[in-house]
């Protein structure tokens, strides 16, 4: 069973990517998703989805009141774009459900992720969860607003 961080302990993850066989929820697809809804199949609460970086944010608002997971998929390093998915997921859809961050997520990003919303992360191969974990402390204060609520945010004047 794959380790995850999840609000900020290392916990085993009871969910199933896309093409992973076993027990537990699945995690779909947008595009499957979103037919699920069309034929009327997918479950009233608890869904798991899916976002890769292409995949239209908006298009899964609507839904948001049913899904207990969404997992922002990162597949190469310096692709930012599960960040502004996550603002977008947070602050204009209000989600408050879990959304954990996937693919290449190392050591160096988890602050940052949290600071957009993530509050669950499934790390690259040969991360050491300790050492993400204490990435998550990195700065005790912040000059910007931001989606997570567990650092400081104060103002600065200049002149």
């Amino acid at each position: 069973m794959r380790k995850i961080i999840r609000r900020r302990e290392l916990v085993e993850d009871a969910w199933r990517y896309p093409g992973e066989a076993g027990a537990g929820p699945a995690v779909l697809p947008l595009a499957e998703w979103l037919a699920a809804v069309a034929a009327g199949t997918a479950p009233q609460q608890g869904a798991g989805v899916r976002l890769g970086p292409t995949d239209e944010v908006e298009r899964l608002l609507p839904e948001l009141a049913r899904v207990a997971l969404v997992v922002i998929d990162f597949p190469k390093n310096g692709d930012g774009r599960g960040l502004t998915q996550a603002q977008l997921l947070r602050q204009r859809g209000r989600y408050s459900g879990e959304l954990r961050a996937s693919g290449v997520v190392h050591i160096d990003h988890m602050f940052y992720l949290a600071r957009c919303g993530f509050d669950a992360f499934d790390l690259a191969a040969g991360v050491d969860p300790g050492s993400a974990l204490a990435a998550l402390h990195t700065f005790s204060v912040a000059y910007q607003g931001a989606s997570d609520a567990g650092v400081l945010t104060r103002g600065r004047r200049f002149g």
